[in-house]
């Protein structure tokens, strides 16, 4: 009546060796996802009956020729972290690690291998020193080795994020250039957003396993220069705006919206490629690059209604984040929302603003 289950291989995934010594390690297993080729997993192959770690002497040790740490036996949701200590190890040998996972239809899938070598090591010491801006994106950090223990050093840098205030290697590393000996080095770290905090700290990846500073240093790059000052204004009913300038231009091409066409919704109508996102009823000042950045920015119309106050994205205190056509990002303060046009009149539909226009990065 049904068919046996295909044994689709379960995608496992990296594992690190977190610490060792004479007789054990402590290795920490990532699944990031259970099949990324097949998002129908379960239908046909079954769930996930087993996951955890395999190891042994041997390069590339599987379930038959390895020794097994089964973690759980559930289908979990990915993705999530396991960590697990092998003892009973001999000393001065070399063993090699990879997580699996197993599901009902037979197929076993193995993740990359990870070695280390036991041994009674003394670990380097390490601590991050001078972090300086060099760009509106990038930062240089001085790491220091104070002392090189006998666990030889493979790599070593600088990890960092904004989010995680005690980052590891699994977060955003930068490496250093060089062999590690004793003394500063400075490591570059780019890609970075202006006004964003970042909480960084020293790392070395040896053959005893990875070691951390004990201090972690938190950063954040200044923002980029102020293109158009805080500026206020009025946008008239049916006229296209500059949000670089921050004024009525008359020279089509140059505009980034429009405010309340003729014969059109009340709203503003993004011009020329600009983009916009409403970020809600929050304190303008407060408001960084770094926010403006992360928004999500569209070129669809904002629907600033004065009859229909469910449809009304533009209320007095609102905020607005903006890209202009010239690829400045900015923030608009909606100070004073005006009146519905009556049509044959020549009074209401205009609209107060302040503007602050970044330059480009």
């Amino acid at each position: 009546m049904f068919a046996p289950v295909d044994p689709l291989t379960p995608a496992a995934s990296e594992v690190s060796v977190e610490q060792v010594w004479t007789s054990g390690a402590t290795v920490r297993g990532k699944i990031e996802n259970l099949d990324p080729k097949n998002d129908r997993q379960e239908k046909k192959s079954g769930k996930i009956l087993e996951y955890g770690f395999v190891w042994a002497t041997q390069n590339q040790p599987t379930l038959e020729a390895g020794t097994v740490i089964k973690v759980g036996e559930d289908n979990p949701p990915t993705p999530f972290e396991f960590v697990r200590e092998i003892s009973r190890l001999s000393v001065l040998t070399t063993y090699y690690v990879r997580t699996y996972a197993r599901n009902q239809g037979g197929g076993v899938g193995y993740g990359p291998v990870a070695t280390f070598k036991t041994d009674d090591y003394v670990f380097a010491e390490l601590s991050i020193g001078k972090i300086t801006t060099t760009s509106k994106a990038s930062a240089d950090v001085v790491v220091n080795i104070l002392s090189l223990g006998n666990a030889e050093i493979t790599s070593f840098g600088v990890c960092y994020s904004p989010t995680n205030n005690e980052p590891t290697t699994k977060d955003s590393r930068a490496n250093a250039n060089g062999k590690a000996t004793k003394g500063a080095f400075t490591v570059n770290v780019s890609g970075l957003s202006p006004g964003t905090t970042y909480y960084a700290r020293a790392f070395a990846i040896t053959l005893g396993g990875i070691i951390y500073s004990d201090a972690t240093t938190g950063f954040t790059l200044g923002e980029p220069s102020v293109f158009t000052p805080k500026k206020s204004f009025i946008m008239y009913y049916s006229n296209p705006y500059d949000l670089d300038l921050g004024q009525l231009v008359s020279q089509m091409g140059s505009d980034d919206c429009t405010w309340y066409p003729y014969n059109d919704k009340p709203g503003i109508y993004p011009k020329n490629g600009a983009k916009f996102a409403v970020l809600g009823k929050v304190n303008f000042d407060q408001v960084k690059y770094a926010d403006l950045a992360r928004a999500n920015l569209s070129p669809n119309f904002i629907n600033g209604s004065y009859t229909d106050t469910k449809a009304n994205q533009l209320e007095n205190g609102t905020v607005i984040a903006f890209l202009t056509n010239q690829g400045r990002y900015g923030k608009m303060l909606i100070d004073a929302h005006g009146e519905d046009r009556t049509p044959g009149t020549a009074g209401g539909g205009d609209m107060e603003v302040t503007i602050l226009t970044y330059d480009k990065q």
